[in-house]
């Protein structure tokens, strides 16, 4: 039996991982882009790296074990508050309309924060009807 600070870092490590394997994907997008567009999307895509690399971690809180499903929606709500909205914040940054830009971004992210868990939901909810097996 793994004791709870074995699985933590286990946990760790397995965000850590997941979120790297994401950034990777987005570093070769924005090399690609270096040599192929202009400057700018290189930036875009180093940004999405980041926003990438911050799901792909904090995506291992929905595998703690014995937290109840508020509890993760809750932490894991907390914790891309904190590492992804300021990502999307430098990414829409104009200072000539930062405050509209910052209460858009933060409406917008809201959004994505119902919207995100809801449709993974409705999809493993559907492969658990039709599918079971794949589950």
């Amino acid at each position: 039996m793994i004791q709870k600070g074995g699985v933590l870092i286990n946990l760790f490590v397995r965000g850590f991982f997941r979120g790297a394997a994401l950034f990777s994907i987005f570093v070769l997008f924005s090399v690609w882009s270096l040599f192929i567009g202009p400057a700018d999307n290189v930036r875009v895509f180093l940004y999405y790296g980041f926003i990438a690399f911050f799901l792909g971690c904090g995506s291992v809180i929905y595998h703690v074990p014995n937290w109840s499903p508020l509890k993760r929606i809750i932490t894991y709500y907390m914790a891309t508050l904190v590492t992804v909205f300021p990502v999307l914040l430098v990414l829409t940054y104009d200072a000539a309309r930062f405050t509209t830009d910052a209460a858009e971004a933060f409406i917008t992210f809201n959004m994505l924060q119902l919207l995100a868990p809801s449709i993974t939901y409705s999809v493993s909810a559907i492969l658990k009807i039709y599918g079971g097996k794949y589950v």
